[in-house]
């Protein structure tokens, strides 16, 4: 589902996509060739599981749907969500962020992507989740460029916390 917010073409856009869709003919965002830059969020299922987090230790993640916030104002711009859907696939091996590590771990199922075109939201969306689902997991996890307690958020299921994830971007739009 693509959830078109203003009428022009070169307006902020939000996407709330199935992960499979990235690369392929289907995605309207079409990271295969171009790509737009914009913050995401990344929303995994996951088993109760310990994860070894790069410089941040090992963690016990409890059961449940896990939001990471990011953002992706690079060259790449919103390419990087297909990398990120790559290492949660298997497909690559490199951990370069805190993400990667949780993502990357064979347990865990990305199951939802949103994303917002143009609008740099990553702080504001993350501090709206932590507190709208009351869980910040991991102090740090996704914010040692800033000075958030952590871009990283948990919540009881994909199915309650996706409509959280898209109402804070419809927020900051």
């Amino acid at each position: 589902m693509t959830e078109p917010n203003h009428s022009t073409d070169d307006a902020p856009t939000i996407h709330s996509l199935d992960p499979a869709a990235l690369g392929t003919d289907d995605d309207p965002l079409a990271l295969g060739s171009r790509s737009p830059v914009g913050t995401y969020a990344l929303v995994f299922d996951a088993p109760e599981a310990t994860v070894e987090v790069g410089a941040l230790g090992e963690h016990r993640f409890p059961a449940g749907a896990y939001v990471y916030v990011g953002s992706a104002f690079g060259t790449g711009g919103l390419r990087r969500v297909r990398r990120h859907r790559r290492v949660a696939a298997g497909d690559h091996d490199a951990r370069h962020w805190h993400v990667d590590y949780l993502g990357g771990h064979p347990a865990v199922d990305l199951a939802r992507v949103v994303c917002l075109t143009d609008r740099d939201v990553e702080c504001a969306v993350a501090t709206e989740l932590a507190s709208s689902l009351g869980s910040a997991p991991i102090d740090g996890f996704g914010s040692s460029d800033c000075s958030c307690d952590a871009h990283l958020a948990r919540g009881d299921s994909v199915e309650t916390v996706t409509p959280l994830v898209e109402a804070a971007f419809r927020s900051k739009m």
